[in-house]
């Protein structure tokens, strides 16, 4: 079976034609279905992938995620969100001794965190903005 992949503008207009039908898609799997659905024409047939359709939605701003997690290995040190893959900033604290401990790690993109047992992401459900 031979299959095109999507632009990225292609993606967004799919996008916001499965919001204008549903304002909320309950996991990234059906979001997924759903766009690709949307994307299917008479000659082509599109794939997009779960996490790259994730990432075009977060950047394009109309949509919020809701990110549900489950506690992971705390020994494992996080380099950048595993969401959107953007920067995660260091909250940090001062104790009372003058040195400065992390608290959380937080991303600036997609509202990601997590502290000191780290969070691993299960399910994302988006909602329309």
């Amino acid at each position: 079976m031979v299959y095109h992949i999507a632009s990225d503008e292609e993606i967004l207009g799919a996008v916001k034609k499965v919001f204008q039908k549903n304002h909320t898609v309950s996991s990234q799997f059906k979001l997924k279905r759903l766009v690709e659905k949307e994307l299917q024409s008479q000659k082509q047939q599109f794939h997009v992938s779960g996490p790259r359709l994730r990432t075009v939605v977060l950047q394009s701003g109309f949509v919020h995620v809701e990110i549900h997690t489950r506690d992971g290995d705390p020994d494992k040190i996080l380099h950048k969100c595993p969401v959107c893959g953007g920067a995660l900033q260091r909250v940090k604290n001062q104790t009372i001794y003058g040195g400065e401990v992390t608290l959380e790690f937080r991303c600036g993109v997609c509202g990601y965190w997590t502290g000191k047992k780290k969070k691993i992401p299960t399910l994302y459900v988006f909602h329309l903005k």
